[in-house]
């Protein structure tokens, strides 16, 4: 029983995401032969590329005759034939320099050269433009793919989208490349890790060309988006026809290797818990709830991933502290709901003693803390512990504003490596902040931001607008403090 782990398009293509290196580390811990691939950066290196680019460019030339051919025009077709032909004016250029510009990005001299970085990323931003003019309406970007049809929202155009060879760059490219990558028939089951809201279209049409191509392979679908919209697919059979077999919701360690020792002694899907799956035709989700404590979950491991491949000068790895938040009880945020509200964490001499191996394993020092939020208190004790132990590192992590965060702690942060953190501001008025249950006021937003600048870490801030009741007055209110902090605010 062999299983491959997938992690598709489009998320950050600067480093790993940890999904399936947790479950290959706790699959292959409980003895299965595992695999992972991150066809995310996969599909960055082919998109950004000469021979994809082309194919874009070509499509692009067929799409503004076709308009030019046409007797009449509305402004939006207009405004699509104008895109068109500025970007055929400078499509031979952006291809052109489209490979020294990831090497830019892969090269410490040359990515901390600003005019050569700032060069590199406009072609990088070019060449994405390109596939989305060639596939409009969809877009293309470091930081997202949209369908242009909504289709994210819906599993009936879900259906159509994953088959839209005019809006979806991704059918060609795993035809031509990244399917044709892979010895399918090595294979029993493929897991298909899908996180973020930008690869459900992407990670759908590699499903869908899966389950038609590979009948013997077992597709199995998994991630927070399926966990918080599990409810609509109950009553959705046609979902499971055109995509996969099952889906795993919540944390996915235990169901995934109940699923494969089930798969393996052929007994009955009822038997794995947190899974969606088929009965006859009915969509039945499993009730039994698994949950794990931190010590019973191995670290993550990233072999098998192209660590030197992402858009970044040196490997990044992405670690958790905790899994859940320590806070939970934003009204806006889900994030705490995929681990059914609770809140556990690694043992401080664990996460430093990971931190020693991944550094030494993958010759870096270069980490993403991806905690929905650092507590205060597991800041303090792991830097106290990295600073005892002469562990060096160059580290962001997420945190709340908390009114316990002092000098000292941000002194102690920096010391240890932490040199970029990112606040969930969200807003600057205490009317909305206490609506949205946050746990902070301005006042204390002021302050740690203050001081954490002061102890010379770089601040980026999160922010909305339109919470609902919230007034102009006072979201001009959080643009007041954005502009008069802007010592301490350094991106957001």
């Amino acid at each position: 029983m062999k299983t491959l782990l997938v992690f598709p398009a489009q998320w950050y293509p600067t480093q790993p995401y940890l999904s399936t290196p947790y479950l290959t580390s706790y699959l292959r811990a409980k003895g299965w032969d595992v695999e992972q691939r991150d066809f995310n950066i996969a599909s960055y290196e082919h998109f950004l590329s000469a021979p994809l680019l082309q194919n874009a460019e070509k499509l692009m030339a067929q799409r503004l005759e076709s308009l030019k051919n046409q007797d009449s025009l509305s402004m939006k077709e207009k405004s699509h034939l104008d895109v068109l032909a500025m970007g055929l004016k400078f499509s031979d250029r952006i291809i052109a320099g489209v490979e020294e510009a990831k090497s830019v990005l892969r090269t410490p001299e040359r990515f901390f050269d600003f005019p050569s970085y700032q060069q590199a990323d406009m072609v990088i931003k070019s060449a994405l433009k390109l596939v989305s003019d060639a596939h409009a309406p969809a877009v293309f970007s470091l930081s997202t793919f949209e369908s242009g049809t909504r289709a994210e929202e819906s599993t009936f155009r879900a259906h159509e989208a994953t088959q839209d060879r005019k809006t979806n760059p991704f059918i060609h490219l795993y035809e031509s490349n990244l399917i044709p990558s892979e010895n399918w028939q090595d294979y029993d089951v493929v897991g298909i890790s899908i996180i973020g809201i930008s690869q459900i279209i992407p990670g759908l049409t590699l499903a869908r060309q899966l389950k038609e191509q590979f009948p013997h392979l077992h597709i199995t679908l998994g991630g927070p988006i399926f966990s918080v919209n599990a409810g609509q697919l109950i009553g959705h059979p046609e979902f499971f026809d055109d995509f996969c077999h099952s889906i795993v919701t919540f944390e996915g360690e235990e169901p995934m290797h109940r699923l494969l020792t089930a798969l393996k002694a052929g007994d009955a899907l009822s038997t794995v818990p947190n899974l969606i799956h088929l009965e006859g035709r009915e969509v039945v989700h499993n009730k039994e709830r698994v949950e794990l404590r931190f010590e019973e979950i191995p670290g993550p491991t990233f072999d098998g991933l192209p660590m030197h491949s992402y858009l970044s000068p040196y490997p990044i790895i992405p670690v958790l502290q905790s899994r859940g938040c320590y806070w939970g009880k934003c009204t806006f945020c889900t994030h705490s709901f995929v681990y059914g509200h609770r809140y556990g964490k690694q043992k401080t001499h664990a996460m430093v003693d990971e931190l020693e191996e991944l550094m030494k394993k993958y010759n870096t020092k270069y980490f993403t803390f991806s905690d929905e939020a650092v507590s205060p208190h597991s800041l303090n004790d792991v830097s106290e512990l990295m600073i005892e132990r002469g562990v060096e590192i160059r580290s962001l992590a997420l945190l709340k504003f908390e009114k316990v965060m002092d000098g000292e702690l941000f002194a102690k942060m920096k010391k240890a490596g932490f040199i970029f953190l990112m606040f969930g501001l969200e807003s600057a008025n205490d009317r909305v902040l206490a609506l949205i249950d946050k746990g902070t006021t301005k006042e204390v937003e002021k302050d740690v931001l203050m001081k954490s600048h002061k102890a010379g870490i770089w601040n980026h801030s999160f922010l909305f607008f339109g919470f609902p009741t919230e007034t102009r007055p006072e979201a001009q209110e959080t643009i007041d403090f954005l502009r008069d902090n802007l010592d301490s605010i350094h991106s957001f």
